[in-house]
Parts: C-alpha cells; structure tokens; sequence
C-alpha cells in the first residue's frame, strides 16, 4: 500500500475535494503510537461498513502480513466488516477532509497506531456517537 505522511496532501486518487491523509501507514517509515479511546474505535467500525473509493483485492498490512483482516462493525455492530480494499473520508468541524485507508482501524487495534485528535474528534461526530470535542485520546 502506499504511504503518506499523516496530514498531507490526498493525492492516492484524483479527487474533487480537497483532502488530507491519516493513517496511510509503511513499515518503512515511523508512526505515532499510542492508546486510541473505544469510542473512536466503535466510530470506525461504523465508517468502514460505509467505505469509499472501494478498489478491488485487498491490500496486506506490510506489519503483520494480514490480508482482508476483518472486524465486526457497522450501525448494528454485527456486520462482518473486511478492511483493506476501500477508504473512509471524514469531515472535520473546520471543513478539513481526512481520508484514511480502512486499514486504519487495523493498525489502531494491532499496531497502537494513534491517529491525529482532529481525526478521530471528526469520526466520532460523523459516525454519530457524540460530538467528538470531550474525547480522549491517550498518545
């Protein structure tokens, strides 16, 4: 899978909006670790049962080899939800686009990959399960 560093540019695929990247992970490259809340977790598992830009086959986590890794999520949190094939894009309350691999939300549960605040504020508030703005994020 590509990589891009967190809050640059979007550029993986042409696009009309102006977006930033988060969670675009390399094992060649340094990423910021740290415990992310469940509500962000539970957020994400919601957004990945509504991905966008779906591509076909899946991308392998380049840490531990996983491919199609999946989770359960969706609105019912029920759903068997397959991350590596799509993306989820999230605004944030200043309008800030974050597009994010939904592999995202492998590397938080396996990897203690910790995305910027700003991300996750948004995710929660667009997943619906809160305002975002009281979160915490331990990094």
């Amino acid at each position: 899978m590509a990589y891009f560093p967190d809050l640059s540019p979007y550029t993986y695929e042409p696009s009309e909006r102006h977006m930033v990247n988060v969670g675009w992970l390399s094992g060649r490259h340094r990423y910021p670790k740290g415990l992310v809340a469940d509500v962000v977790v539970n957020a994400l598992k919601v957004l990945c049962a509504r991905p966008e830009n779906q591509m076909r086959g899946y991308h392998q986590c380049e840490f531990c080899r996983a491919l199609a890794p999946s989770v359960l999520g969706g609105d019912s949190g029920t759903n068997e939800v397959f991350l590596g094939s799509a993306e989820v894009h999230v605004e944030g309350a200043e309008g800030v686009v974050y597009a994010a691999p939904t592999l995202v939300l492998h590397y938080i549960l396996e990897h203690q990959y910790c995305p910027p605040r700003k991300f996750c504020e948004a995710a929660v508030r667009q997943a619906g399960l809160g305002a975002g703005d009281e979160l915490t994020v331990l990094e």
